[in-house]
């Protein structure tokens, strides 16, 4: 049974991370790990390469400091955008401080499924996913349980489909400025997944309410929400005013958690302070 995560909100401010590229930031298997020498406040930082079904595919992976075999820990995997890198992402958020496994993961071609412009099937990049998180049972103590998936734009729509996907495996699921492609909740399972999204009013790559990008249709910030509500089963909302610009929104009688965070004015961006709600949100 999936633990029910307790909903906190750290201040979120209207600032973002610049991202590097104006996109949409955009079965055996064997691995090698090389050392980065980046610093961070993580114990280690390596770059793991594995092979998925015949093709390479890379990403970093940090173990926090406190790292002990005595208990089990939360891992927290982070997609990045269109055109943009593992690497990229990483320094955008900061994930790694949490108490948890971080993993940052490379797209074939900088681009994650069902997106119209990735070079991979949804399967291939939901294998590669079960690949890292095998891989990472191999040699770590993770607690099943708490096993989460954020990501930024074209990867906050991969995290969204993980969680449509694979809602045995991921307790949580936390879309950032996600580019919703219908495609990513097609054959979306019933099973409820606890989601944090957070999007801004003044996105002009992915717009709050719905577009096309690619010639293909995207769907709107409220619009998916109510789906989501629907699956798990929630009976009303409440909204509370932050600021002047941030509104933030909580169902309510839900099976599972769900919560909004509507920047008004935001732009496309990873806000700076996205990593603090979502660190509450998956509780790390």
């Amino acid at each position: 049974m999936k633990r029910l995560l307790t909903v906190t909100a750290a201040a979120l401010l209207l600032v973002g991370c610049t991202i590097e590229d104006p996109g949409e930031s955009a079965s055996g298997t064997s691995s090698t790990v090389q050392p980065l020498t980046q610093e961070t406040t993580a114990a280690s930082l390596e770059k793991v390469t594995t092979t998925v079904d015949g093709r390479e595919r890379t990403y970093l992976r940090a173990v926090p400091a406190g790292y002990d075999e005595t208990r089990t820990w939360p891992v927290v995997l982070a997609f990045h955008g269109w055109r943009e890198t593992a690497e990229v992402m990483r320094r955008n958020t900061g994930l790694e401080a949490a108490r948890a496994i971080v993993v940052y993961a490379d797209g074939v071609d900088r681009a994650w499924a069902p997106a119209p412009y990735a070079a991979t099937s949804g399967e291939e990049d939901l294998a590669f996913v079960r690949t890292i998180l095998t891989e990472l049972r191999d040699e770590y103590r993770v607690d099943r349980g708490r096993i989460f998936a954020t990501g930024f734009s074209n990867g906050g729509g991969f995290a969204a489909y993980l969680g449509c996907q694979l809602p045995d495996t991921f307790a949580a699921v936390a879309p950032v400025g996600a580019a919703y492609y219908r495609a990513i909740h097609e054959g979306c399972s019933d099973e409820p997944v606890a989601r944090l999204d957070i999007h801004g009013t003044y996105d002009r790559t992915i717009n709050y309410y719905g577009g096309t990008r690619h010639d293909t249709p995207y769907e709107s910030v409220p619009v998916v929400l109510e789906g989501v509500a629907e699956r798990n089963r929630c009976d009303g909302t409440s909204i509370n005013r932050r600021s002047n610009s941030v509104i933030e929104q909580h169902w309510r009688g839900c099976d599972m958690p769900l919560s909004h965070v509507r920047v008004g004015g935001g732009e496309h961006v990873w806000p700076d302070e996205a990593t603090a709600e979502v660190r509450a949100f998956f509780g790390v």
